[in-house]
């Protein structure tokens, strides 16, 4: 008796969550009489309470979009419905979503972790002849959202509302994306951020000084900015050589990030969809996206990915958006100039090659306690290493101890000035060949592939139109008469 009781008490919670009070359209539930309506008889009062009976078992469709991602909106609803009714079983759906087969999918939750979520078919024993079906829907602004539709008798439409809003409510108290570190991919994998140790991380005290006010300093005290007056839409450009940084840079953002509850959302050129990682940013604000290496499809020559993100980006100008857009590129000549231009990009930052104090810092935070002499000069370990990008630094220390280990004889002894700059020197020449090193030919697209291609075809030679001179590095090709064969004339 009391598992019943238990479950109408619980079914009355869950309509009462959904709207249902103690009046439900022309029919009043109140006390423990039966009252007609004035005027109408006995007969007139059973006829309709029928039409009633038979209106409330009709099957009904009822759908609900969430502004969430699918899998985010899967794992919420099988939270959500355990919660309430304890046990949930997968099965066919049947009427108008006949066919949605039920299926377990596995989805990584963390960066270590992975769950099972259901898809398709879910069933509610609770409501008999109910089922929900978890789906995705294509929105134009917001990408792929999590759709739960539900096939089931009238009467329980305010139970269905309600398990609506228990859903609603998980994924605002426990969403799995928000506030967390992943990627642009269509099933986001989340980073792992465990290895980065900021204290090995360093930077001019310069470059340090400029990501804590452009950046930095928006994610940590939002609420001061928004006090302010101060916007938290923001697009920033880090720029500098290989080896300065940058990626770091966005660790130890989304590290920032993931400390102060904002989302942050890491894209890379050709493998993740610019539109679709901006959306998600858009889902999951205040958020951080951190697109890298623009430079490789973004150059002066044509439409660019940065051109593209920022128009995204000036496009959303919904009251209160708070969305900071961090790009990098190794090549800032190749990044049309009208794109950094203040009012496009908010703030560039340059990151370059380290000077002694931060040489000094990077030594204390790499090389273990108790292995450093006391009287190392730094001023000539700084001259040593003038010119080195963070990644050389690094190898320079590395470098000193493995070679302070191989003269040792596998026993370790103080690192001298000696060391770093005997490290320094050894590594110089890799530096110099980097300068000096070319990065092959930028891909020609499709079209112009196809065109040159065929241009040969003909007969072997390369072709010009009239008034179009070959560029690097097709300069030193000869073009030739197409009348010309072999070495004579046809």
């Amino acid at each position: 008796m009391s598992n019943v009781s238990d479950r109408a008490r619980l079914l009355d919670s869950l309509a009462e969550l959904g709207g249902k009070l103690t009046a439900e359209e022309d029919v009043v539930f109140q006390g423990q009489k039966f009252v007609l309506p004035e005027r109408m008889d006995l007969s007139s009062a059973i006829s309709f309470l029928r039409e009633k009976q038979l209106e409330d078992e009709n099957e009904m469709n009822f759908t609900r979009t969430f502004r969430y991602r699918p899998w985010d909106g899967a794992r919420a609803t099988m939270a959500a419905l355990r919660r309430a009714f304890g046990i949930v079983s997968q099965r066919a759906t049947q009427g108008a979503h006949a066919g949605a087969t039920p299926e377990l999918r596995t989805i990584p939750v963390s960066a270590t972790e992975t769950e099972q979520i259901p898809w398709g078919g879910l069933g509610v024993g609770h409501l008999p002849g109910c089922t929900l079906t978890l789906g995705q829907v294509k929105d134009p602004d917001f990408g792929m959202l999590f759709v739960l539709a539900a096939v089931g008798p009238r009467r329980y439409r305010h139970h269905i509302e309600g398990i609506f809003r228990l859903v609603d409510d998980e994924l605002g108290a426990n969403s799995m994306y928000r506030g967390k570190a992943f990627d642009g991919q269509e099933v986001p994998q989340f980073l792992d951020l465990s290895g980065v140790d900021s204290s090995k991380v360093v930077y001019t005290d310069q470059v340090l000084d400029r990501l804590e006010a452009d950046i930095w300093a928006l994610i940590r005290y939002p609420d001061q900015m928004r006090k302010m007056g101060l916007p938290l839409k923001r697009a920033v450009l880090l720029e500098g050589p290989y080896g300065t940084g940058k990626t770091l840079a966005a660790h130890l953002t989304a590290q920032i990030a993931q400390e102060n509850g904002w989302t942050f959302v890491y894209g890379r050129p050709g493998r993740d969809e610019l539109e679709d990682v901006m959306a998600t940013a858009r889902l999951y604000q205040p958020a951080v996206v951190f697109f890298e290496d623009v430079d490789s499809v973004a150059h002066a020559d044509g439409v660019d990915h940065v051109s593209r993100m920022l128009d995204i980006l000036d496009g959303m100008q919904a009251k209160g958006t708070e969305i900071i857009c961090i790009l990098t590129t190794n090549h800032i000549n190749r990044i049309h100039k009208g794109m950094v231009r203040p009012g496009r990009l908010d703030a560039v930052i340059h990151i370059g090659a380290l000077d002694p104090p931060s040489i000094q810092r990077l030594v204390h935070g790499l090389v273990p306690v108790g292995l450093l002499s006391e009287e190392v000069d730094w001023a000539a370990v700084g001259e040593a290493m003038n010119g080195f990008m963070p990644a050389f630094c690094k190898e320079a220390i590395d470098r000193a101890m493995r070679w302070n280990l191989a003269r040792n004889r596998g026993e370790s002894s103080s690192l001298t000035t000696e060391d770093f700059i005997a490290a320094a020197d050894g590594l110089r020449p890799q530096l110099e060949l980097m300068g000096r090193a070319g990065e092959g030919a930028r891909s020609d697209s499709l079209g112009t592939a196809l065109e040159r291609t065929m241009k040969q075809s003909i007969d072997g030679t390369l072709l010009v139109r009239k008034g179009e001179l070959p560029s690097a590095p097709w300069a030193e090709l000869q073009v030739r008469d197409p009348t010309e064969t072999g070495n004579g004339r046809a």
